[in-house]
């Protein structure tokens, strides 16, 4: 793909991005979203991130491995989501996250 391609892509992709994204913002002032919907909307991101991150921790090399001495990613995983669970915060959970999966990459 030429320079030209890329740029092409990334300007439709964003487009695209926002183009389905705006009306829900300009509609969400005139709509009145029942208390339900809300609260089954706040477990969308959670859900989806859940969704992302799941594979790569239970399944590094394609396949189940929930051993934690040879899968650093499960300690990782739950050290991140200790800290996140604790302190409310994104950042110290990452930091947490990333901090026991480099030390237990040097072992």
């Amino acid at each position: 793909m030429s320079t030209m391609e890329y740029l092409a892509v990334l300007l439709c992709c964003g487009a695209a991005t926002y183009l389905t994204r705006m009306p829900a913002l300009v509609l969400s002032e005139k709509i009145r979203i029942p208390e339900k919907a809300r609260r089954f909307m706040r477990f969308i991101g959670p859900a989806v991130i859940t969704a992302l991150i799941a594979p790569s921790v239970f399944l590094p090399d394609g396949r189940l491995n929930l051993n934690p001495i040879d899968n650093i990613y499960l300690p990782a995983a739950l050290a991140t989501a200790l800290t996140a669970f604790f302190t409310k915060k994104s950042l110290p959970a990452i930091f947490a996250g990333v901090g026991v999966a480099f030390l237990l990459s040097l072992m």
